[in-house]
């Protein structure tokens, strides 16, 4: 069309003719022109874009027209000289150590900014006023105490909180300081079908006693609850050094031993608390507010001297200090035993007679660090040697482990199975090895290192393993590993965490557990200063996989073919019997001549006594 200047010309020469007046009027056409002129005014607008940038675009038009408008002119002043590389917009470079280093300065940057947000969320969520615009749900959920996140993260972490298996059953303060800890078992009453005095003794009877002794020889009983049921003085002239309790139920035996070796073994008696008659009618007489007498201790909890002993002195002629104690029983037989710092195991009847000492290391100046009993089953560790007691024999069974070397910190025998045993080495790793014969000796499984700290106290129930680390003074941790964990991982399979749950304490000086039948466990723990006992109830369970029933498919087919063949053979049989022809229905039968004579004799003989009277 031109330059403006003639599309205006031409818009002024735009007359309305008589043609075009007898078709439209001449305000028509003056709205066409007007429509011609912003249309031509577009396209040169965006011809003139096209052609030029303004200062610093970045655009990819621009800096493509720039690029080929500088190539034309780079390549018209340098075509005598052959031409030359194109022109590009010049990149910024830097090395690999400046870039690293601004990106740190940049995640630092903000890094502070979020910090700098958070602390204001802080301050808000923390402080009481109402100004904070977050819903009450969210201040709680952000002041809420929770687990730290890198012991979350941490892969041998606990798998779960220590809160969804344990329970606190009881919080018992002591007066003096309580230095030693052991459960002992009791029998469960039977209650018969239709006895309901044998029912509420059940009910009321616990299934375990909690033994407590001080150093100045007092020993105390308490029921799982935390109810006081006796309290002696087990008759120590020096302090108590040690305790232990009879692992079975058919006589309750209680061994305490002080410092001058001198051990004193007491006869426990539990028994349900009845009411006498004249009890009964007084209280049926009394016109006062009466009391269920159901509540309180429903048992009578005694103690009577059974046995006191004297350990042998030692090489120097002096006697030993007693590192361990036990009250084991094998092939039917009862025995106290002690180990000593020189490695020794004395060995006492149930009478109280000494029958022998035993060399239970053969490292000198090794002691006997431990002694645990299961069922018929004695176990010893000593430094860098463990192994079994023959009580009967008077030896010591040394195992030999492939692997396994350096010191025995812990051991303790499977409560599910005799031939299993539980290590734990110097450095806090927990070795489980399988015991043939007491002597051939072989590597289960090992749980990963670093789940366990040293130094570790060990316990088993069933399916677990629990352990007690005092890895700094002051600090205590209870932990539960979990055997399958570490027995079902296949080669090449990442292992899992076998830690289940972990609970931090303050120190504690004493710990015990008590495994119980179809109930939760006990763990019993005494504070750092003696002065308090807490009882736990553990809940936890082993799942069992259902066994396949190979022949559940062929039950009902079998089931209904024994119903066919039955009711055929019957069927079959009674047709028999009473299908007979003929002989007044006597199933077919046929008489012969003895038949006949022998009915007429018994028709005689009824005849003939008709007449009679009896």
């Amino acid at each position: 069309f031109g330059s403006s200047a003639a599309i205006s010309s031409t818009c002024r020469d735009m007359r309305p003719s008589r043609a075009w007046t007898a078709g439209m009027s001449a305000f028509v056409q003056q709205i066409r022109c007007a429509l011609l002129w912003l249309l031509v005014s577009a396209l040169l607008s965006a011809a003139g874009d096209e052609g030029t940038c303004s200062a610093g675009s970045t655009s990819p038009s621009c800096l493509r027209v720039s690029g080929s408008s500088s190539n034309s002119s780079s390549g018209s002043a340098s075509s005598g000289a052959g031409g030359s590389a194109s022109v590009q917009v010049p990149q910024r470079t830097e090395d690999l150590l400046v870039q690293e280093v601004e990106e740190l300065e940049a995640t630092a940057k903000l890094n502070a900014e979020r910090i700098r947000l958070l602390k204001e969320l802080q301050v808000a969520a923390g402080s009481d006023s109402e100004n904070v615009s977050l819903p009450e749900a969210h201040v709680r959920a952000l002041r809420e105490k929770l687990p730290m996140l890198s012991e979350t993260a941490n892969p041998l972490g606990p798998s779960a909180a220590a809160e969804d298996y344990l329970i606190s059953k009881a919080v018992i303060p002591q007066e003096q300081e309580v230095v030693f800890l052991k459960f002992m078992s009791l029998r469960t009453p039977r209650a018969s079908s239709g006895s309901s005095s044998a029912s509420s003794t059940q009910s009321s009877m616990p299934s375990a006693l909690l033994v407590a002794a001080q150093a100045d020889g007092t020993v105390r009983l308490f029921t799982p609850s935390g109810e006081l049921a006796l309290t002696f003085s087990a008759g120590h002239e020096h302090a108590v050094t040690n305790l232990a309790v009879a692992p079975g139920h058919d006589e309750y035996l209680l061994a305490t031993v002080d410092a001058a070796g001198v051990i004193r073994a007491h006869r426990i008696t539990v028994r349900q608390r009845r009411l006498t008659k004249d009890q009964k009618l007084s209280r049926r007489n009394s016109t006062t507010e009466k009391v269920s007498q159901f509540l309180g201790l429903q048992m009578n909890v005694t103690a009577q001297l059974f046995r006191q002993m004297q350990v042998p002195a030692g090489s120097d002629g002096e006697t030993p200090q007693v590192t361990a104690l036990a009250v084991a029983s094998q092939q039917g037989s009862k025995f106290f035993v002690a180990g000593d710092v020189e490695g020794k195991i004395s060995v006492f009847t149930k009478n109280g007679t000494f029958r022998g000492k035993i060399d239970a290391t053969m490292v000198p100046g090794a002691g006997v660090e431990g002694l645990d009993v299961a069922l018929n089953n004695l176990l010893f560790f000593a430094g860098e040697e463990w192994g079994y007691v023959e009580l009967e024999k008077l030896e010591v069974r040394r195992v030999d482990c492939p692997r396994f070397e350096g010191r025995t910190a812990a051991a303790t025998i499977d409560s599910q199975q005799a031939s299993r045993v539980f290590v734990a080495d110097e450095q806090g790793s927990v070795w489980v090895f399988n015991v043939k014969n007491k002597r051939d000796c072989k590597l289960e499984m090992q749980f990963a290192r670093g789940s366990t700290r040293a130094p570790i106290e060990l316990a088993s129930v069933r399916g677990f393993v629990l352990g007690l680390e005092r890895p700094t003074k002051g600090e205590a941790t209870v932990l539960a590993l979990n055997m399958s964990v570490a027995a079902g991982k296949r080669p090449g399979e990442p292992a899992g965490s076998p830690v289940v749950w972990r609970k931090s304490r303050e120190e504690v000086r004493a710990w015990a557990v008590q495994k119980r039948f179809q109930q939760g466990d006990l763990i019993a723990c005494v504070s750092g200063d003696g002065l308090e006992i807490e009882i736990m109830e553990l809940l936890m369970q082993v799942y069992t996989a259902p066994q396949a029933d190979n022949f559940g498919n062929f039950k009902l087919p079998v089931i209904a073919v024994a119903i066919i063949l039955v009711l055929g053979y019957q069927f079959i049989k009674q047709k028999g019997k009473f299908s007979g022809s003929g002989g007044g229905g006597l199933g077919g039968k046929k008489f012969g001549g003895d038949d006949f004579a022998a009915a007429l004799r018994n028709k005689r003989k009824l005849a003939g006594m008709k007449g009679k009277k009896f």
